[in-house]
């Protein structure tokens, strides 16, 4: 009996120790978590406003990012889509921008050269590719087919980035003085290239991965980035603005960059 007793009490100590050992790696209360922490941060800019200036091909993620902002926020973003060079010249002449989003990094570096910049972020990558409209498809099975004397083309004129990268693809492939009157537009944005071509306007187009993935084009060849030149978007806080707010944005896009991603871009490493 003695024997029994002595054994019941070992394993009921031995089931208290565990237990106390358990309770003892409990936390101590619930605490939040870091979303909450960060939506709460968030909102103390509530009532506040944010000018912010954006490359045009970014508007379908970046409307997203701006709801999702706004609601978690309580801050007002008001939004200028265009070309980045036409925004960068709106900078330059002083009108209101906190924050500003580029298809070229080269106007970031510029703002900083005009005593303009503060906090600058690398952000996203992308790719020049060709895109062909359904009256096209016959003729346009690579970018050497763009210049047949039957092919029409459109390509960005110069203030707007993809037009640079464009330009840049075609000269280095020995493409450009060929093409002759086959251009047959120079818009200012990518998105009204997306258009032309969807609506087969034209034959074809060269715009960004992430806008043809955007409106449902399938491109049908890359550009190599050996040809365009590295494509990186950025962002850039405008000196004299809301900088607190912008910085704000600009890490929550960052953070949010799967958005971006779902459309084609890649996030800057």
């Amino acid at each position: 009996m003695k024997k029994y007793l002595s054994l019941f009490l070992i394993l009921l100590l031995a089931s208290s120790l565990t237990v106390m050992g358990c309770s003892s790696k409990q936390p101590a209360g619930p605490s939040p978590s870091e979303e909450e922490a960060a939506n709460d941060d968030l909102q103390r800019f509530e009532g506040q406003q944010l000018n912010l200036f954006v490359a045009a091909g970014m508007k379908k993620p970046m409307d997203e990012v701006i709801a999702a902002f706004q609601n978690k926020s309580g801050a007002t973003v008001r939004v200028n889509y265009g070309p980045s060079g036409g925004l960068f010249a709106q900078i330059e002449q002083d009108q209101p921008c906190d924050l500003y989003y580029s298809a070229d990094w080269i106007y970031i570096e510029k703002l900083e050269e005009a005593g303009k910049l503060g906090k600058s972020l690398k952000f996203l990558k992308d790719n020049l590719v060709l895109v062909v409209s359904s009256g096209g498809q016959a003729k346009v099975k690579s970018v050497q087919d763009l210049t047949k004397p039957d092919v029409s083309l459109v390509i960005a004129d110069q203030q707007a980035p993809v037009g640079v990268y464009a330009e840049n693809a075609l000269r280095a492939l020995g493409l450009m003085d060929k093409l002759g009157d086959n251009i047959k537009a120079r818009p200012s944005t990518v998105n009204q290239i997306a258009i032309m071509v969807k609506e087969n306007q034209v034959d074809a187009g060269l715009i960004y991965s992430s806008v043809a993935n955007a409106n449902g084009l399938e491109p049908v060849e890359t550009i190599d980035e050996k040809y365009s030149g590295e494509i990186v978007f950025g962002a850039a806080v405008i000196k004299g603005g809301n900088t607190e707010l912008a910085e704000a944005f600009m890490n929550f896009a960052r953070e949010n960059a799967s958005v971006f991603e779902k459309y084609g871009w890649r996030a800057y490493e």
